[in-house]
């Protein structure tokens, strides 16, 4: 296959990184590409299948990509899709299908936008001169602005290409050495939505030339090539505005309009560079230009409902040698649009643009502690998280938040510490073993035979005691969860040391996090733990939740691997709430799936069937989980389910009260 034969289509924002869609033509069919040369490459037809999947978001898997919303698997590669993000792939999908190959995707041209641009991407064009006005009048129209410009690289610069309804052009440039923060940004994005360019610290290098023509809010889409930014189109308005979602895929399904009739750009230019002195490395970025990305991530986090982290990093005993080494390490554990600065003589500044999940800012922390003391465990290192906007609502305060954090763990001789109130009174019951386990049977459906205990974690407070779901989104937030993990580790660990010289048999079944799962030490580190009491991993079934397998996919794998090759049961935990596709089940080494509560209903007779069989079809045994009524036990046995739990067939009890459980049996 010819690498130098590959167009680019369209290249897409997702996480901060830029996802690349290409094209090939061959003599008997059109390849698309997505990923670049280490992504996958699909025929027309599987490109259509994939784009069908998109749009119902049910999963898919094809060779080396896998879609189950909203993560996005392309060869090594793993991506969240965000609602924009899956609607910009969709839209160059269906543009690029049905302008190449005219196959019958039926896109869904109800609404006007969608109907415009189809029909311009088919009006043959000779040039972009001509195309111009009917594009500009497009933009106008669809996006309600007064005004589009079109800026394409030249040396270390933007050069105003074309600007409508403007007639001439004038001599008009950004340049390098004058714009470095704006330039730099330009580098990290690929939609740029500024409500009011009066407020927002990104374009302050460019606001007296927007300001001159009476510019209040911009819409950009950069388009981005293998050797940064090669040009700017720029949506202009002349009143402040919000930019929806919708106006952002409007904007992006232009800008492949105009991408058609571009002349080739030179790959051999070289990148706009860093303000001088910064050598290009991230690591190395000011302080006004990190305020600049942190400015950019509060806005974008306030517009779509999302947060952000601010984390103060902090190193005692740091040789000044050994400083690089540090930030190679904090820079090699972030995704391209997070912003790593050096801050004061004693550390570093680390900004997380976005955080996905709950605990996300605490799992990159802990990430981050591990590598810097992999290579340097001699040294003292300090981290503070503050996550917008749980923890501050603006700047200001999310930088005393980090600050006074990262003192705390200081005082506290080093380590991770958040300042999520509670989050000190949940982590002191884990040290002072104030948390308690109770054990609930599994029970074989059909003769009720003990086959496992669950341990589930319980917090004795003096209001009563709290169940797990209480005050587990806690544990997450604070970045405790890996803690919390170990605890129950250990003390399962012990009573199945303390009951099996008895002569029991039936296992212990505990849940782990995506945190502890994807940690690779993990599997060694209880490896050890069964050795010191003369266990072997048959004695364990981990539970893990689908979504803890899909947050790092790759990382998850290795882990249940290892965990397989000790003998551990491993148990996919409410299957049928965010399921994995069938293909992936299939190479990974579950030996039981939890059935959500959901599918005991009998209105869900036939999804709970279809889950069972899933199951037997990859070798794993079912479990109904949620048992409450007959009616749903027998229903459960008619279905072929092998193994029960629930308060049908007994209750949580204490561990002082587990011999009774082990050795007499619940349920019969």
């Amino acid at each position: 296959m010819n690498e130098l034969s590959w167009k680019l289509y369209a290249p897409l924002s997702v996480e901060g990184q830029t996802l690349l869609v290409e094209r090939q033509e061959f003599p008997a069919e059109m390849a698309v590409r997505l990923g670049g040369a280490a992504g996958i490459v699909l025929k027309a037809q599987e490109a259509q299948e994939f784009l069908l999947h998109l749009l119902t978001g049910e999963s898919w898997v094809n060779n080396r990509l896998v879609w189950a919303a909203p993560r996005l698997h392309i060869g090594q590669k793993g991506y969240n899709l965000s609602e924009r993000a899956r609607l910009a792939l969709i839209e160059a999908l269906q543009a690029l299908l049905v302008d190449v190959q005219g196959l019958p995707i039926n896109p869904p041209t109800q609404n006007s936008w969608q109907r415009t641009i189809l029909h311009l991407s088919h009006t043959p064009f000779g040039s972009l001169q001509e195309a111009l006005p009917q594009l500009g009048e497009a933009a106008l129209n669809l996006l309600g602005v007064q005004c589009v410009s079109l800026w394409l690289k030249g040396e270390r610069e933007l050069k105003l290409a074309a600007r409508y309804p403007q007639g001439s052009v004038p001599d008009e440039t950004i340049q390098a050495q004058k714009h470095p923060i704006y330039l730099t940004i330009l580098e990290r994005n690929l939609v740029l939505a500024v409500d009011n360019v009066h407020q927002d610290t990104r374009l302050g290098e460019v606001r007296n030339a927007l300001a001159s023509r009476n510019i209040q809010s911009v819409l950009q889409v950069v388009f981005h090539g293998d050797s940064g930014p090669q040009g700017v189109l720029s949506f202009e308005s002349h009143k402040t505005r919000s930019w929806t979602k919708e106006n952002e895929t409007v904007a992006l399904a232009l800008a492949s309009l105009y991408q058609h009739y571009l002349q080739p750009v030179r790959t051999e230019a070289p990148r706009f560079t860093r303000p001088a002195g910064a050598e290009g490395r991230a690591y190395r970025l000011g302080r006004p230009e990190f305020e600049a990305y942190l400015s950019q991530a509060l806005l974008l986090a306030q517009r779509y409902g999302r947060s952000a982290a601010l984390i103060r990093v902090r190193f005692e005993g740091l040789a000044a040698e050994d400083h690089e080494l540090a930030a190679r390490e904090l820079a090699s554990a972030l995704r391209q649009s997070d912003s790593l600065a050096a801050w004061g003589d004693d550390g570093y500044a680390l900004l997380l643009s976005e955080i996905n999940w709950q605990g996300g800012a605490s799992r990159v922390g802990h990430r981050l502690l591990q590598k810097v003391r992999n290579v340097l465990p001699q040294v003292k290192t300090s981290l503070g998280i503050a996550v917008f906007p749980q923890d501050a609502g603006d700047a200001t305060s999310l930088w005393q938040q980090a600050e006074k954090a990262c003192t705390q763990a200081s005082e506290l001789g080093g380590g991770i510490r958040l300042l999520t109130p509670g989050a000190d009174v949940l982590e002191d019951a884990i040290s002072k073993d104030a948390l308690t386990l109770h054990f609930q049977p599994i029970l074989q459906l059909s003769d009720l035979e003990l086959v496992a205990v669950e341990a589930l974690a319980r917090w004795p407070r003096v209001r009563g005691v709290r169940m797990a779901g209480e005050f587990m989104p806690l544990m997450q937030q604070a970045g405790l969860i890996t803690h919390q993990d170990t605890w129950v580790v250990e003390r399962v660990v012990e009573q199945a040391a303390l009951w099996r010289p008895s002569g029991v048999n039936a296992r212990f079944s505990l849940n782990v996090s995506a945190e502890t799962l994807s940690d690779p030490s993990f599997p060694g580190k209880l490896q050890s733990m069964l050795a010191a009491k003369f266990l072997g991993g048959e004695i364990l079934v981990l539970e893990v939740r689908e979504e803890a397998i899909l947050s790092d996919l790759e990382a998850a794998s290795r882990s249940l691997v290892a965990l397989k090759q000790m003998d551990v049961i491993v148990a996919l935990d409410d299957f049928g709430t965010n399921p994995l596709p069938l293909a992936q089940l299939k190479r990974l080494p579950v030996s039981w799936f939890k059935l959500s509560p959901s599918l005991l209903s009998a209105e869900n007779a036939q999804l709970a069937k279809v889950a069972i069989d899933t199951a037997h079809a990859v070798g794993a045994k079912a479990v109904a989980k949620g048992l409450e009524e007959q009616a749903q036990l027998t229903r459960m046995r008619e279905l072929g389910c092998d193994l029960g739990q629930g308060h049908l067939l007994g209750w949580p009890v204490p561990a002082e009260d587990l011999g009774a459980l082990l050795v007499w049996g619940v349920g019969s």
